[in-house]
């Protein structure tokens, strides 16, 4: 259990990246939606190129969170100078989602409390399969 204290800084990194996550799967939805009406398929060709992208998203974030030797696995877990990510250095997508509601009115986390980019990616194509997944067994996509 967290200390009472630490709860709202969690709090605020967990906003930080469940906003990011969404904005990917947001972002997939519209594309797989327009590619899917631009080649003349409805909801079920949309549902399968959700799935694709998906799987191209977790495969892409699972190659960077890989790590880069034995040796990596072995270091403990405390952050370290070269694992946080500076505040400055954040890419154009992130400049962006972080101006959207919530992540807007919220300070910026703790540098060790900053989540990865890859790690968010990978959450935003855990999202992109839960769409792929409602279309399919919610709305009949089959």
């Amino acid at each position: 259990m967290l200390p009472r204290n630490r709860f709202r800084p969690v709090a605020v990194a967990a906003t930080y990246v469940f906003v990011y996550a969404l904005a990917v799967a947001l972002l997939a939805i519209v594309g797989a939606g327009i590619a899917a009406a631009a080649t003349g398929g409805g909801l079920v060709r949309m549902k399968v190129i959700l799935f694709v992208i998906g799987w191209l998203l977790m495969a892409y974030a699972t190659v960077r969170l890989w790590p880069s030797s034995p040796d990596a696995l072995e270091s403990d877990s405390t952050p370290t100078t070269e694992t946080i990510p500076e505040f400055g250095s954040r890419s154009r997508f992130e400049a962006v989602v972080y101006e959207l509601p919530p992540a807007k009115w919220l300070p910026v986390p703790e540098p060790e409390l900053r989540t990865g980019s890859e790690t968010k990616l990978f959450l935003g194509s855990l999202l992109v399969f839960l769409s792929s997944f409602l279309l399919e067994t919610i709305f009949g996509a089959t």
